[in-house]
């Protein structure tokens, strides 16, 4: 009884990381409906459970996509502009004058690629003719502009903006053809990912005023995989209390709008994330999108807001403690999964021992040994249960002859014996059973911790959130899983032995490639277990 247990439990975990890592799970999707079909154009309107007066307003009054902007004064589309460098000390961000767009942003901490002489992470991309990021319209007097067709002036002294310890603002103008000035405000923060996007206008009589509404996107970002990942990737955002994901129906529909309460809209990776913020629960958010050759999605998300019209946008990683100062929620974007209560705990105490040890392939190692020990008793008991059964062992087989031909029987006596020695059948399960969640827990936090990526801990291993490049710690782990299933008692049952000894190969091949940090912490625990379990082995023997 005992063995069927543990086998099933072992098949589990197998089916769940196997299915995990070669089909990625599917998405928690936010359900939409769909309108009628409008100029060859789908349009899918999300309400919250109760409009308020200022969201039906803000929907009534919606305007068309921002990349088919029929409300706008034709304006030629010029080929180039100026390009503004800022920086501060954690990003280098370039944008042109031509539509005041964002066309790079380099992450100053993380390279491409784990060579040395990488170049910093750039994490704006386009697609075809998509706009760069960051491209937006304003409504003044009840017209549409798109600033991606306009070409802005800017002051001498702004060609290039260091921010070192206060804001610092950058100030685009351009003319409008109704005689307006449009102006598009940018406010960067030092040392943070996070910065700002207003929209104003100057009417012929020289008076500022706020636009009447504002539309801000985003297209793409440079870290998506192409590849399949266990770890989501593309339009994410938090919409009605929860996280909203498109499904792949979703995506083939040209044009998406959601409504609130909206906390944030964009893209995610496996580490960074772009999204822009909404500053109240009337924003309306959209996503539209094409599918493109290979089935590859060409998708751009964006938010319009009628009232205060400055935005906030953050480009950066997906580090926690950045991400929970920040608020509104941004960091449910670090997915952690079912076990999330105890995995951001785990990952803190990554974050505590690697300010001492300086390397996170130590501190998952003393993470390990410490969750070893807090499990300590159970496994302890767990392997005393497995002793004792494997001292029945022979008598199981006698009575399992005796009575070959009567099960009820060999249940009853089975029963008596266990009773007899004091053995529970499941004493040695319900301990693993325990230890269930921190493990995944574990795992899924160093799928997702960005402080793993291109952390480099011994010898060969220079990325601990990559795989094994010569796989060497995936089959050490394999051999030790071998060496703990030939010192666990078996039932007697040979198809089952046979099983469980085909579970460390099993196991072997999906390690392959996962990460190093992962593999890692699964080897050690394997050690750990096998001393563990020689100890007690030895107890009982002498005890004898």
């Amino acid at each position: 009884m005992e063995k069927r247990t543990i086998l099933a439990i072992a098949l589990s975990l197998a089916v769940l990381l196997g299915f995990q890592y070669f089909f990625p799970p599917a998405q928690q999707q936010k359900q939409v409906a769909e309108a009628p079909a409008e100029s060859s154009r789908s349009e899918v309107v999300k309400n919250s459970e109760k409009n308020s007066p200022t969201q039906e307003n803000s929907y009534q009054n919606r305007v068309p996509d921002i990349q088919n902007e029929s409300t706008q004064t034709s304006t030629p589309v010029l080929e180039k502009g100026e390009i503004i460098t800022i920086q501060n000390g954690l990003y280098r961000a370039e944008i042109e004058t031509l539509g005041g767009q964002l066309k790079a942003f380099y992450l100053k901490e993380y390279r491409t690629d784990i060579a040395a002489d990488s170049p910093d992470l750039n994490l704006v991309t386009v697609t075809g003719r998509s706009p760069y990021p960051l491209s937006g319209a304003a409504s003044i007097k009840g017209q549409w502009f798109q600033d991606r067709n306009l070409l802005f002036e800017i002051s001498e002294d702004s060609q290039n903006i260091e921010v070192v310890s206060a804001l610092e603002s950058l100030q685009l103008k351009a003319q409008l053809p109704s005689g307006e000035t449009l102006i598009k405000e940018f406010t960067f923060h030092p040392q943070s990912y996070l910065l700002e996007v207003a929209y104003s206008y100057i009417d012929e009589e020289g008076t500022v005023h706020k636009a009447d509404a504002v539309k801000l996107n985003w297209s793409h970002i440079n870290d998506i995989k192409k590849k399949k990942e266990y770890v989501y990737s593309g339009v994410l955002g938090y919409i009605a209390g929860e996280l909203y994901k498109p499904s792949k129906k979703e995506k083939k529909v040209s044009r998406q709008e959601l409504m609130g309460p909206l906390n944030w809209l964009g893209y995610t990776s496996k580490y960074f994330i772009s999204v822009i913020m909404a500053p109240d629960e009337t924003a309306i958010a959209k996503t539209t999108g094409s599918i493109e050759r290979d089935d590859a999605t060409h998708l751009m998300t964006g938010l319009q807001i009628n009232q205060d019209n400055r935005l906030k946008v953050y480009i950066g990683p997906k580090k926690g403690i950045i991400l929970e100062a920040l608020g509104m929620h941004l960091a449910a974007s670090i997915e952690y999964g079912w076990f999330g209560v105890i995995a951001r705990p785990l990952v803190q105490c990554l974050h505590f021992f690697n300010k001492y040890v300086h390397n996170y392939g130590i501190a998952i190692i003393i993470l390990t040994i410490l969750i070893k020990l807090a499990f300590y008793p159970l496994s302890q008991k767990s392997y005393k249960s497995m002793g004792k059964m494997k001292e029945v062992q022979p008598k199981l087989a006698k009575i399992k002859e005796k009575y070959k031909d009567d099960k009820a029987r060999i249940n009853k006596e089975m029963m008596d014996l266990y009773r007899t020695h004091k053995v529970n059948p499941f004493g040695g399960c319900l301990p693993i059973v325990v230890q269930i969640p921190v493990f995944f827990a574990l795992y899924r936090s160093l799928m997702v911790a960005i402080e793993l990526r291109h952390a480099p801990f011994f010898g060969w291993i220079m990325d601990l959130s990559a795989k094994d490049p010569y796989y060497v710690t995936p089959l050490i782990m394999g051999a030790t899983m071998f060496l703990q299933q030939k010192m666990t008692p078996t039932t007697g049952d040979a198809m089952q032995a046979k099983m469980m000894l085909f579970m460390p190969i099993i196991f072997t091949f999906m390690f392959l490639n996962f990460p190093a940090g992962l593999v890692l912490y699964w080897l050690v625990n394997n050690v750990l277990s096998i001393g563990q379990q020689y100890m007690v082995m030895r107890q009982t023997a002498t005890s004898k």
